[in-house]
């Protein structure tokens, strides 16, 4: 007997250990709705900063290389320029008094020996230009080895010129002088450098002076060449919205022919 007692002590302790496995107290494993309503609000929290961060950094990427091409280019134009402007007066042997082909017309100007023809702002046209004979590669022959010297006419038109395609660009014109002035190559005028947004061309004269338009131009000693260079589009600043960059850069040439006469 009082082992059929035992045996029902003992059924219905397991009884009592089995009821809250399957009973209504029974609490399924996992997040409620409001858990998860908080977790998805941190996380897009989270991922609107992260896109915050990205947009941003992405913006001030596309502004830099922007700015950065920019002045490049400027750069790269001021050093040709540089090269250019500091040759002039060197006339190749074959074309000067005395020689087999020597010059005797002007090209853009002036003189037919004035070393620089245009050296001029023009308010009303909105142009500056500036033009003179040189040799560019700086020997006895010429940069195709010819024999004959070039003339150079450079010209940046301005921001309100009237021609709204040829705005805030500068030009460049090359004629070969071979028993007079053409153009062999066919190419006449070209856009040499465009994004310009001011250029200014300041002229160092013999007593020590300067001048942006100079009245005796065989008294020019150097020119200060100062270019400010925009971004092509508008870019997205450290502060503020879009908008146009720029950069400034400054170049001194001392021309070395001349004056040596």
């Amino acid at each position: 007997m009082k082992r059929g007692l035992m045996q029902k002590s003992v059924e219905g302790s397991c009884s009592k250990d089995k009821a809250p496995r399957f009973g209504p107290s029974f609490r399924s494993q996992g997040f409620t709705l409001v858990e998860l309503l908080v977790v998805l609000a941190i996380v897009g929290i989270v991922m609107a900063g992260i896109y915050s961060v990205f947009v941003r950094s992405n913006r001030v990427y596309i502004s830099q290389e922007e700015v950065v091409a920019a002045q490049q280019e400027a750069r790269s134009a001021l050093d040709i320029i540089g090269r250019e402007i500091r040759m002039a007066g060197f006339i190749a042997t074959n074309n000067k008094t005395g020689g087999l082909d020597p010059i005797t017309a002007a090209a853009w100007a002036g003189n037919a020996d004035s070393t620089i023809e245009i050296a001029d702002v023009d308010d009303i046209g909105k142009t500056t230009t500036l033009a003179f004979k040189s040799n560019l590669d700086g020997s006895d022959t010429d940069l195709d080895g010819n024999d004959d010297t070039e003339a150079v006419r450079y010209i940046y038109y301005h921001s309100d010129h009237p021609d709204a395609s040829r705005r805030n660009t500068l030009t460049r014109e090359v004629l070969t002088w071979n028993a007079g002035w053409s153009d062999p190559s066919g190419e006449g005028e070209k856009v040499f450098l465009e994004n310009i947004q001011d250029l200014t061309l300041t002229y160092q004269m013999a007593d020590g002076s300067t001048s942006a338009e100079p009245t005796d131009l065989e008294e020019i000693r150097g020119v200060v060449i100062s270019i400010t260079a925009q971004t092509s589009i508008a870019v997205e600043p450290f502060e503020g919205g879009k908008n146009i960059r720029t950069r400034q850069l400054t170049s001194n040439i001392q021309i070395r022919n001349m004056g040596l006469s």
